[in-house]
């Protein structure tokens, strides 16, 4: 018998998990993960002057609702992945929605703006560390998360892992947002969203020790 065939003979053996066990032990270690990430903007990254303004307007929310949802998308995926028999299936749907999406969001806003402003939308004044800050914020988060999913038995441990990192790559983004000023729909689509893939492929790789059998 192959090793992956008998890792999912034995995961399906196991007894289920309670979806409220899952759900509670996930979301009570995502406050101290939010609170590290926030101390890492607050006395590291530094709050954006402009942030009371900023949080009156529409577009402080609206990245922060991609950021969220991409949060979320991984908080579900998890919650699927780490159960043996569960289907991932509607969760990554929802993933590559919201993905599409802001891709989508970010193509109409550059449509919309004249030709020499395209690539300053773009890259905006901090494309260079923006994902490394979110990597960075998401690497001082991480270890909560996956000490709050170790518990889980996870018939593929790097998926398992890899949305893990989303689900934290998510939260750590919208942390971010407390300290980056950049506001255009492309910027958001192509860095943050780069951010979140570095943080997702950490978690797909320390997924393959934290869910080793």
């Amino acid at each position: 018998m192959k090793t992956d065939d008998l890792i999912t003979s034995l995961a399906l053996d196991l007894p289920p998990t309670s979806q409220s066990d899952v759900d509670r032990r996930v979301l009570l270690f995502m406050l101290p993960a939010a609170g590290v990430a926030l101390s890492g903007v607050v006395w590291w990254l530094g709050l954006r002057p402009d942030l009371m303004s900023a949080v009156a307007g529409p577009t402080f929310w609206a990245k922060a609702a991609y950021t969220a949802a991409l949060c979320a998308a991984g908080f579900w995926l998890l919650d699927r992945l780490g159960r043996p028999g569960a289907s991932p299936r509607r969760p990554a749907i929802l993933l590559a929605a919201i993905l599409a999406v802001a891709a989508g969001w970010a193509v109409v806003e550059l449509l919309g703006a004249a030709p020499d402003a395209r690539m300053d939308m773009v890259m905006g004044r901090s494309a260079r560390v923006c994902p490394t800050n979110i990597l960075s914020l998401g690497a001082l988060a991480a270890p909560f998360i996956f000490f709050a999913a170790r518990r889980f038995a996870p018939v593929k441990p790097a998926f398992a892992g890899a949305a893990a990192g989303l689900l934290t790559a998510g939260l750590a983004a919208t942390v971010y947002g407390l300290h980056c000023p950049e506001h255009t729909a492309a910027f958001v689509a192509v860095w943050y969203t780069l951010g979140v893939g570095l943080v997702a492929v950490l978690g797909a790789a320390l997924g393959r020790f934290t869910f080793r059998w």
